[in-house]
């Protein structure tokens, strides 16, 4: 649990170093038809949100999760608004980071023992535990999006030692 926790809070290494993107990029799609890394970033967050007010109850309670198949939709559409609505790319950063952070603290709060139970998520059964490592799956999908974005564009933001 601790290692799953670990990687999950450790995002944020990640994130703050997209403060170095230029702004010219933020905003711009990733691919034709893609969202730009400011609506990826956005929509990170939301599902921070989401799945904290929404989902980790369920865990807690030891009970069914039931489906909710629009709110997918609704939650992406809000968190590409938000990226597009002049927020700046660093206040969005700084708001992702905290809330990633505030998330992950409660997250170690949790008893282990809760980590471990199995509950009815659709038609399958899954641990938080699990949920957690499909979150962590799912930074790292937009993660390499984002960097592979980044290397098409010739730009580097990691630091160079010398």
């Amino acid at each position: 649990m601790s290692e799953v926790l670990k990687a999950y809070r450790d995002f944020t290494n990640w994130l703050e170093q997209l403060k170095e993107m230029p702004e010219s990029c933020w905003l711009e799609p990733i691919k034709i038809g893609k969202w730009s890394t400011g609506e990826i970033i956005a929509h990170i967050k939301a599902w921070d949100v989401f799945v904290w007010d929404e989902r980790f109850i369920y865990f807690l309670k030891g009970s069914t999760i039931s489906p909710k198949k629009g709110e997918v939709e609704e939650i992406n559409r809000i968190a590409a608004n938000e990226a597009r609505s002049g927020i700046s790319k660093n206040q969005l950063i700084d708001e992702v980071i905290e809330c990633r952070l505030v998330l992950s603290k409660k997250l170690d709060e949790i008893p282990s023992v809760i980590w471990q139970e199995k509950i009815h998520m659709g038609n399958r059964m899954i641990t938080l535990c699990e949920y957690i490592k499909g979150m962590i799956k799912h930074d790292q999908h937009h993660k390499q999006q984002i960097e592979k974005f980044l290397v098409n564009k010739g730009i580097s933001l990691y630091k160079q030692e010398v």
